[in-house]
């Protein structure tokens, strides 16, 4: 719902550079207060804590090029770019020699990036190669994340991986502002509305994310995220009158059913 909402905000005279400071910001005074107020300590182990540096960085390409995407292009374009992140996923597993590349996952992977090409070959409007470029940096991102990540989160309080992360892409963004200048605010009441609903799902969508990532097999989970551009597609159609033509759910489905079929695969064979 973020795309849904944040390209609610900038019709309504918000700028990207809001949102992601928003968001960084609100996760952070909402999850720094909730440990204040239980009592429940963010440290972690020097290990756990340099690593919270570098994720930052991919996870601040992921924010930004997610929020400032819906500013140049459709959200569900943006959405249908923003899923190549399991093919990226899969390249640079292999490239960094964490996994083996087989024929199979060879193929599942060509057939996904079929089915990818149909999604985005619709009639979309005069594409703007900005919105596209921020759509794949925000993938390389979430690859990024998911490829490099996992190991520094085992056997930590992952909520203060969380917190320590926002952290530092708000000293990071903040620092960015205060040389390229501040935002502009929302001029009207939408742009508020958008601006908060943004946030507040950003608050809680992450947090829920890495707390089902600690309770759900990877590949199960790797399943349960393929909802999430059929929900964000089907908000921006509902809430913004965006179209889909029938051609491009044909092209997601077979993405979706591809990456569905490698990770209930890999659940099989135990990679």
């Amino acid at each position: 719902m973020i795309t849904t909402f944040a390209h609610l905000s900038y019709d309504g005279g918000a700028v990207p550079q809001l949102l992601v400071l928003g968001r960084f910001a609100g996760f952070s005074i909402i999850v720094g207060g909730f440990f204040l107020a239980t009592g429940r300590s963010p440290r972690l182990p020097a290990r756990n804590f340099k690593a919270s540096i570098v994720m930052a960085v991919p996870m601040m390409m992921m924010s930004v090029g997610y929020l400032a995407s819906v500013k140049f292009i459709a959200v569900s374009l943006a959405v249908i770019l923003i899923y190549s992140f399991p093919l990226m996923v899969g390249l640079l597993a292999a490239l960094s020699g964490r996994e083996r590349m087989t024929l199979g996952k060879v193929a599942v992977m060509l057939v996904a990036f079929g089915g990818l090409v149909l999604a985005i070959g619709g009639n979309w409007g005069a594409l703007d190669w900005r919105g596209v470029a921020f759509a794949l940096t925000a993938a390389l991102g979430i690859a990024g994340t998911l490829t490099w990540a996992p190991p520094f989160l085992e056997g930590v309080d992952t909520l203060a991986v969380n917190l320590w992360t926002n952290v530092w892409m708000l000293l990071a963004f903040a620092a960015y502002l205060l040389i390229a200048g501040g935002v502009v605010l929302p001029t009207s009441t939408q742009g508020w509305i958008g601006f908060g609903l943004a946030t507040v799902f950003y608050t809680g969508g992450y947090i829920l994310f890495f707390a089902g990532m600690k309770r759900l097999p990877p590949a199960e989970a790797a399943v349960m995220l393929n909802f999430e551009p059929i929900v964000s597609i089907t908000a921006a159609t509902f809430l913004l009158g965006e179209t889909t033509a029938a051609l491009q759910w044909l092209g997601v489905s077979i993405m979706l059913a591809a990456l569905c079929f490698s990770a209930l695969r890999g659940a099989r064979s135990g990679a």
